[in-house]
């Protein structure tokens, strides 16, 4: 069996951790995000010929912020953790397993624009608050369930990739988007939350540490006074 080497695993982590908070950052920057109703989900993707799921990401979603924790391939233990509270504007990386959190400097994902940011816009899909967003769209059918509508949508991006979208009333969000070239995410598992609990901020049990720490996994010690 092959390890990954301590530098492999830090690389993976971080372009992840980056991923995912320009993610998060872009879903409250791009679109007006207000979930009806707070809740929560698993995110899978995968390739629709495909039963193996690539990734596992499990969501808390509420006018009070997001929640993303990455799973590992085999269990339902979460190995990053990424909250964006809209109280206070903040956004953090947490290590669940050692159990230290970080702050993201704000305005890093700022610095893209023009075509990559629509395109940041258009990939988004799932967690959108609007079927094909910055996309043309055709709606293909809806359906009634009691006093709320799931309605699927057929989405033109610029470049003329094609995508399938579901969208639904009850909770205000696209739960499923399959691509062209048979791409899918969608949301499983779907839940109501209560926000009283503190989803959207790191546990006040946690140690704090820079971003850098926490991407690297190596602590600066600090100085020692007397």
């Amino acid at each position: 069996m092959r390890i990954p080497s301590i530098a492999g695993c830090a690389l993976v982590a971080s372009v992840f951790a980056a991923n995912a908070a320009k993610q998060v950052d872009n879903t409250f920057k791009c679109h007006e995000v207000a979930a009806k109703k707070p809740f929560s989900a698993l995110l899978v993707e995968y390739r629709k010929e495909s039963s193996n799921i690539k990734t596992k990401t499990r969501i808390y979603f509420g006018s009070k912020g997001i929640r993303t924790e990455r799973l590992t391939e085999y269990s339902d233990k979460p190995y990053l953790v990424v909250i964006k509270n809209n109280s206070s504007d903040k956004m953090w990386l947490v290590n669940p397993i050692k159990q230290y959190f970080a702050e993201v400097p704000r305005g890093n994902s700022n610095k893209t624009g023009g075509v990559n940011e629509r395109r940041q816009k258009q990939v988004l899909g799932v967690l959108s608050s609007k079927p094909c967003y910055g996309m043309r769209s055709e709606k293909q059918s809806a359906r009634r369930i009691g006093e709320t509508e799931l309605s699927v949508w057929h989405c033109f991006d610029n470049d003329n990739k094609q995508y399938l979208q579901h969208y639904s009333t009850l909770l205000g969000v696209v739960i499923r988007q399959e691509s062209q070239d048979g791409q899918v995410s969608e949301l499983q598992e779907i839940s109501f939350i209560d926000e009283s609990v503190n989803y959207f901020l790191p546990s006040s049990e946690m140690q704090q540490i820079s971003i850098e720490e926490l991407i690297t996994g190596r602590l600066v010690l600090q100085d020692f006074v007397e």
